[in-house]
């Protein structure tokens, strides 16, 4: 797994490339964590590189959502492919995040949201 992170139009951005599953979650976790720490934050994880995600990924992405909204942040995930958006539909995740089909789009939507 190959994790970068951005700031663009006062957003966080991070790209994430290879699979979050059971071996890569513990290290993608130490890269996000210290961005959840700030208040009113805007975060993008942008899942255009990500091939998979298992249960374990999964658990990160919604204890990030839950640990943003409670300071009032705002997560949303991009690029998801076709295999990871089937996942989120039947485990029922779609609905507790913002998708975008790209970062900009996503950029934009916090835009409106201000």
């Amino acid at each position: 797994m190959e994790i970068k992170t951005t700031t663009k139009d006062g957003a966080t951005i991070i790209q994430l490339s290879g699979s979050l599953d059971g071996n890569t979650v513990n290290e993608a976790q130490e890269k996000i964590l210290p961005f959840l720490s700030s208040d009113k934050i805007s975060l993008v994880l942008d899942l255009k590189e990500c091939s998979y995600i298992s249960s374990a990924g999964l658990r990160l992405l919604l204890m990030a959502a839950k640990q943003l909204s409670t300071q009032n942040g705002i997560l949303a995930l991009s690029g998801l492919s076709a295999e990871i958006k089937d996942v989120m539909e039947m485990t029922g995740f779609n609905n507790f995040f913002k998708s975008f089909e790209s970062v900009a789009a996503a950029l934009e939507a916090f835009k409106k949201e201000a």
